[in-house]
């Protein structure tokens, strides 16, 4: 029978999982030599880093030595609970500080290891086409009926877009017209779909389609900024190779594609 751990491990990895990173299978043999696989490495990542993370994994591959690595997606509270319930992960990487202080308290973080890597920004999108949003007040607008915006309970863009309408104003009014989802990629589905009327993103899930418009950019001063904060897990099999994989990620090579995909990074 499978152990809790392992089952987690699974359900974990059912959100959306992505092999990547450094040579796959074996180390150079020589004849008569033992085989010895690679160090691995399994990152749990918000689902709005799939896209940059996945171009870093390919660089990061190509260097010689390089711990395989496997990135699992999905909302970032849902990953910190399944990292609270023993998921088999050796770094995390949130899409806001609360999860990652959860963690911390919890004493789940191997100390010394946790960094912020980069930052984004939240806007308001549209289906392509729309004409009736402009500005976060227009969406009190009769014809604008649903608005999407991730669950605030675990989804950090949805936190952010509470608090920004809360800080503006706008979330009474509003409440009756939204529609949640399970992460920030949900909520571009909806709207490119055309599910909903106008949807609540970071400014890098707006770029990668062409089917929704940048209606507005929310107003920086009326949400906190958002920071991808990244740490070694406590209990870690693979520690050694977790730390190399989140040195690579502040690397000037590694800073180049996040900045290359519309992320910003923390002043070195």
């Amino acid at each position: 029978m499978w152990n809790h751990r392992a089952r987690l491990f699974v359900s974990l990895a059912l959100i959306v999982l992505s092999p990547m990173a450094g040579p796959r299978g074996l180390f150079p043999l020589r004849a008569g030599t033992p085989q010895v696989k690679h160090p691995q490495v399994t990152v749990a990542a918000a689902i709005s880093l799939k896209g940059v993370l996945e171009g870093i994994g390919n660089l990061y591959g190509r260097r010689k030595g390089s711990p395989e690595v496997t990135l699992i997606f999905g909302a970032s509270g849902i990953l910190e609970k399944q990292i609270e319930q023993g998921a088999p992960v050796d770094v995390f990487i949130s899409a806001a500080p609360a999860q990652m202080d959860a963690l911390e308290k919890a004493n789940l973080l191997l100390k010394g290891t946790r960094r912020d890597i980069a930052g984004n920004r939240l806007v308001l999108v549209t289906p392509r086409g729309a004409t009736a949003v402009h500005t976060l007040e227009d969406l009190k607008k009769p014809e604008v009926r649903t608005i999407a915006m991730g669950e605030p309970r675990s989804v950090p863009a949805g936190q952010y877009a509470a608090e920004a309408l809360r800080t503006l104003g706008l979330l009474d009014a509003l409440q009756p017209k939204f529609v949640y989802a399970q992460d920030v990629r949900a909520v571009l589905t909806y709207v490119a779909g055309g599910d909903a009327d106008a949807g609540f993103v970071y400014e890098t899930d707006a770029e990668s389609s062409d089917k929704v418009t940048i209606a507005a950019a929310v107003p920086a001063g009326s949400y906190t900024p958002v920071v991808y904060p990244a740490a070694v897990v406590h209990g870690s099999q693979n520690a050694a190779a977790a730390k190399h994989y989140l040195e690579y990620l502040s690397s000037v090579e590694a800073r180049a594609v996040f900045e290359k995909c519309g992320f910003t990074t923390p002043a070195r």
